[in-house]
């Protein structure tokens, strides 16, 4: 199971939020890891998330994806932060995909910030 699904699944579960889900993993004293996505996974993950909130069209085109995945280095974490701001940034240009130019975009300002 994908880590961030996982997560989901744990709040899903004790109905838990925020600082509740914080407390609820300290009590248990474990931690969860996973191998980093591989590039397949990455594809399926997005998918996979997006069908969580009714989106049943690819919104990334293949190559966004691989960069995406290389960029994130496997970690859904990063994948989802980064998917995130890409989608936006998609949407303020009016655009139905998210492609090479825009992700490029949000990676340089992401390294920006980074320092």
């Amino acid at each position: 199971m994908l880590f961030g699904l996982a997560d989901e699944l744990f709040v899903d579960i004790i109905g838990a939020t925020g600082g509740a889900v914080s407390r609820c993993s300290s009590l248990f004293g474990m931690r969860m890891t996973s191998d980093p996505l591989t590039p397949d996974d990455t594809a399926d993950y997005l998918r996979v998330r997006l069908g969580r909130v009714g989106c049943t069209k690819e919104l990334f085109t293949s190559d966004a994806i691989a960069m995406l995945h290389e960029a994130a280095a496997g970690s859904p974490r990063d994948t989802d932060r980064l998917a995130t701001a890409a989608l936006r940034a998609a949407a303020r240009k009016k655009r139905k995909l998210v492609e090479r130019d825009v992700l490029s975009r949000i990676l340089q300002l992401d390294a920006e910030e980074a320092g």
